[in-house]
């Protein structure tokens, strides 16, 4: 089967060995080591595998299809076979597929549809430094299938740079490690003479320096736009040397000659993304050339919108580019950043599940039926982002209003298998009956280049792009994969609502964005959107003249630039209350008069944007606790009066919460907030004038928070007063941390400890006063102040305050809170 000695070989009688046994493996091996297609194929014939087949998970689509393609030759079969992939748009699968490459999502719609991976016995994970948020997904879910449903499935992770010994501690698996494949790589650290060197003008420059070696040149760019430039600034060069481009918007036929050995007297200059840094062999390529450049997608949580940024690699892509020089032969990397940089970049890949919208994430999490909590994850995701995905999916309406569940609605997204947003908007095409045009829409909006865009009005764009032999190799097959996908939902379409065939690009954009639906806020070219957040659009926009827009696409710098959009009319608003009544919200505002009569108005908005309004001359008790709930959310929680009692019970819950945890109330200002309908709202039933918020008894409100045994225990456990030697009780002071014990010296006379709450676990703050009640000393250590500063302190306070006991050894004298003249008497 294998003609070639790989070093993959060395290892693969250990590999097959650690299989033996289910659970998970690591393989970490260096580059050229054979690994992506030598193992699936090493483990076919293993016992254990018998009657199943291995799915291979490779983050890219690119490499995917050529690993099928490289194992389907070495069994000297076609590819769909015993080896086939299954890829977005592309499927080459049979009844006699034992070894399935698949990539993105694929692995996790095999998962959804069949929890326990029937007739699957190893899930392979390729290239997994990449760190790909489906790849983490993946992970999860097939971890905690073998964990409850397939303990005798098999899981290998595999890549040239893994993070060991993270991985290995968190799955506590075997690590088998293998040499790789390489020649010596020469490396130059070529940075530009000077910030004004374009990244263009100094690439153009290296390679022309770089073509005195043999060989292919490839070169890696962030993204298609400088592999655009370059390829134009390199138009001039001889005729023996082709100039390709490699990134993953071009077709496949496309991607094939890029990939393919040169022509015999012909050199080529590859230019690529990094989609060219692993699992995909380049033959002939002897110089690499790095630009040290990334573009990766970074979802801001607090805006809810997605930035392209432009980033420094990590010191392990780095190597893996530079590798590519040496696969074949002796080669030269050409680094064009300093020397001194190198060091300081990232040791790995940054985690995408750290930087993307987790809507997607949190669906399928919801469609699994487990919390993120249950699962395994190498890097957690932020609970800001989760929390974030949650609110989202519940504007959208696919979870309950508790967010622990899928709506009827949500299982129906998540069953098509596309990112939430979209399927929701599609969904509630097909129910109006214009499933196959949204499909259209859909697969336009997401497969057409930026560069093509003549126009930031979505509607002229579509009829543009109608007319263009794009429109059949890209957005066409996309568009018929939705449509198929949309139709086995089997969804009935309503009659009670029509929407043209015009108006549904905007109802379309808006029911998939409702957080990006935008109102103008004056006559130039800005917006305010309905997630609060503002944006203009572009000088030449198609769309100036709009008062209402549906935004689908923006670019982030600077400004916030509408990029495509569409008109949104009166009609359309209305029609989306009736088709989406959770994107928008009723707000009552009341406001006062100078006799105290209340001025109320109900508004409705969607989102920040305010679309109506009318006048309320009587509110219900709904109104009046919506109100209170509003004015208190504008004014903070402050606003309130917290008297000195409250704001001690409040100091004494927040203690509570932070040693005795959850069974203990939240008291923070945005738990508060969030928790007013319990605690705060019943004290507010019979208010009507603002200046009714100064009578809230806040600290009877605070006690609706616990239950009666806890009130019980908040005394045992943070009494309000302590029973100092002389025999006074002191009041506490929990307003501060630690708590405060302010108590007359002579009063702690004999004691030798330090006073404490939470049954001995918290030590109190003591402050130590004078007879007239002034700060002598501040200590949290009674026993050392008597043996060190006493003497000082009673030299310097005898002659102030001689009426009042002082003596040498405080320790052996009696508590008292009287003066000498009294104790005499007494």
């Amino acid at each position: 089967m294998h003609t070639t000695a790989l070093p993959i070989d060395d290892v693969i009688p250990k590999l097959c060995e650690s299989l033996q046994t289910p659970g998970v493996v690591l393989l970490s091996a260096e580059p050229g080591a054979g690994k992506t297609t030598r193992v699936p194929l090493a483990l076919l014939d293993a016992p254990w595998l018998v009657g199943k087949r291995i799915v291979m998970l490779e983050p890219r689509r690119v490499a995917a299809r050529n690993a099928a393609l490289f194992m389907a030759q070495q069994c000297g079969e076609s590819v769909g076979e015993t080896v086939g992939y299954r890829i977005r748009l592309d499927a080459k699968i049979s009844q006699k597929t034992r070894i399935e490459v698949v990539t993105e999502g694929i692995l996790t719609r095999l998962l959804q549809d069949d929890p326990e991976l029937t007739g699957v016995g190893l899930v392979i994970f390729d290239e997994f430094h990449e760190r790909n948020l489906q790849s983490d997904l993946a992970l999860a879910l097939v971890h905690h299938s073998q964990q409850i449903l397939r303990p005798d499935l098999r899981i290998l992770i595999m890549s040239a740079t893994l993070d060991v010994q993270t991985l290995t501690s968190a799955l506590d698996a075997p690590l088998i490690q293998s040499k790789g494949r390489s020649f010596p790589v020469s490396v130059h650290y070529q940075p530009p003479l000077n910030t004004q060197i374009s990244l263009i003008d100094h690439c153009a420059q290296v390679v022309r320096q770089a073509l005195t070696h043999e060989g292919d040149i490839l070169v890696f760019l962030p993204g298609v736009r400088e592999i655009n430039q370059l390829q134009n600034a390199l138009s001039n060069l001889a005729n023996d040397i082709q100039v390709l481009p490699l990134h993953a918007q071009l077709s496949n036929k496309a991607q094939e000659i890029a990939l393919k050995p040169a022509a015999t007297g012909q050199r080529k200059i590859i230019l690529a993304t990094n989609i060219a840094e692993s699992s995909i062999t380049l033959d002939g390529v002897r110089v690499v050339i790095d630009s040290g450049l990334e573009r990766r997608s970074v979802f801001h949580v607090s805006s809810g919108l997605n930035e392209l940024k432009t980033r420094r690699i990590s010191r392990a892509s780095a190597e893996q580019r530079c590798g590519r020089a040496g696969r074949q032969a002796a080669g030269v990397c050409y680094r064009l950043w300093p020397e001194s940089t190198h060091e300081r970049l990232d040791a790995h890949i940054r985690a995408d599940i750290l930087e993307a919208d987790l809507a997607p994430l949190l669906i399928e999490l919801l469609r699994w039926g487990a919390e993120p909590s249950e699962l395994f994850w190498l890097t957690p995701p932020p609970l800001a982002a989760l929390q974030q995905a949650r609110d989202l999916l519940q504007q959208l309406g696919l979870i309950t209003q508790d967010q622990l569940r899928l709506t009827e609605q949500g299982l129906a997204c998540a069953r098509l298998g596309i990112e939430p947003r979209w399927a929701h908007a599609l969904i509630c095409a097909q129910s109006l009956g214009l499933g196959k045009l949204a499909c259209d829409i859909v697969a336009l909006i997401q497969e057409w280049p930026n560069s093509l865009r003549k126009s930031d009005d979505l509607i002229r764009l579509i009829g543009q792009a109608r007319q263009h032999n794009l429109w059949q190799q890209r957005v066409d097959p996309l568009s018929r994969r939705l449509w198929q996908q949309l139709q086995s939902l089997a969804i009935s379409v309503y009659q009670e609502h029509f929407v043209s065939e015009d108006a549904l690009p905007a109802v379309l954009v808006a029911l998939a964005f409702p957080d990006r639906i935008a109102r103008r806020r004056d006559h130039n070219l800005h917006f305010l959107l309905s997630n609060g957040r503002g944006a203009e659009l572009l000088p030449q926009s198609d769309l100036v003249s709009a008062d209402w827009l549906a935004c689908a696409d923006f670019s982030i710098n600077q400004t916030t630039r509408i990029r495509l959009a569409c008109e949104v009319s009166g009609n359309h608003l209305e029609l989306l209350q009736s088709l989406a009544p959770q994107m928008f919200n009723q707000r009552t505002q009341i406001g006062w008069q100078e006799n105290g009569q209340h001025l109320a108005r109900r508004s409705l908005y969607l989102g920040e944007l305010h679309i109506s309004s009318e006048a309320l001359p009587d509110l219900s008790a709904e109104d009046w606790q919506q109100a209170w709930k509003d004015i208190i959310h504008q004014r903070g929680i402050n606003c309130l009066r917290w008297s000195e009692a409250a704001v001690n019970l409040r100091a004494r819950l927040s203690l509570l919460h932070e040693y005795e945890g959850s069974a203990w109330p939240d008291v923070s200002d945005t738990a508060l907030l969030g928790s007013m309908s319990t605690w705060l709202l019943p004290f507010l039933n019979h208010a009507r004038h603002l200046r009714d918020l100064d009578k809230v008894d806040t600290y009877s409100a605070l006690l609706c928070l616990l239950s009666w045994e806890q009130q019980q225990q908040l005394s045992e456990l943070l009494p309000l007063q302590i029973k100092v030697p002389s025999g006074s009780n002191v009041t506490i002071d929990y307003a501060h941390k630690p708590p405060i014990l302010a108590v007359k010296l002579q009063e702690m006379f004999g004691y030798e400890g330090q006073p404490t709450v939470l049954n001995g676990r918290l030590p109190l703050l003591i402050h130590l006063l004078s007879p007239a009640r002034r700060p002598l000393q501040i200590t949290g250590d009674l026993p050392h102040f008597w043996r060190h500063a006493y003497t000082e302190v009673r030299k310097e306070m005898r002659g102030r305050y001689p009426k009042h006991p002082w003596p040498e050894n405080p320790l052996s004298a009696e508590a008292t809170r009287l003066t000498k003249a009294a104790i005499a008497r007494k």
